[in-house]
């Protein structure tokens, strides 16, 4: 049997399926990504693109780090300064609140950019781990970070997002507290974590 790796940390001792560090899934050694490819936040692990971007996370002055650890320099478009941001951010204050999303399959940090929660192929991981389901629409949720307050908005999805059991309308923003349990459809929930800033 291959030797188990956290795509983060490396190797780690046989029998665990998460990493003790970051909790990221153990994957087998065989079917890793290189060293240096996926994202550096805890908990992500998605393979970064080639210029060194998560497809989930707003890296901000990681890139440039993230896209040497790659080995690869990022690439920008002419024009762009060094500090250009996502056209997904709605926040670009610096000193923004962290929250994080504990779902059973892992966290999901949620900082400066939005994060799309769903199982279409362009979410990348979070996609992934939520292919098993079939009720989570493709394009199901929006969270994001604007002024140090958490939001959430459901996409018009089929089977509806709920805050501490209460569907949403669509399209309306909600806000999200510390402690609240977000579900999409009937059954994948996750608790609202604040990890930074003031409330």
């Amino acid at each position: 049997m291959a030797a188990l790796i956290c795509p983060n940390h490396g190797p780690q001792p046989a029998g665990g399926t998460f990493c003790p560090i970051c909790m990221e899934f153990l994957v087998p050694e065989s079917t890793a990504p290189a060293a240096g490819r996926v994202c550096p936040l805890p908990g992500c692990g998605n393979l970064l693109d080639a210029d060194g971007r998560c497809p989930l996370h707003d890296l901000g002055g990681m890139v440039t780090e993230a896209g040497t650890w790659a080995g690869e320099p990022p690439q920008r478009p002419a024009g762009a300064g060094p500090s250009a941001a996502p056209a997904t951010t709605r926040d670009a204050s610096p000193d923004v609140a962290a929250f994080r999303l504990d779902f059973p399959f892992g966290p999901v940090p949620v900082g400066r950019a939005e994060v799309r929660i769903g199982r279409a192929d362009d979410l990348g991981e979070i996609a992934l781990r939520l292919g098993a389901h079939g009720n989570v629409s493709r394009q199901h949720a929006l969270v994001w970070v604007e002024h140090d307050e958490l939001y959430v908005q459901d996409l018009s999805s089929t089977n509806g997002t709920y805050v501490n059991d209460r569907r949403l309308d669509p399209h309306t923003r909600q806000r999200l507290f510390d402690g609240d349990e977000l579900r999409l459809a009937s059954d994948v929930r996750a608790r609202v974590r604040r990890t930074g800033g003031t409330s």
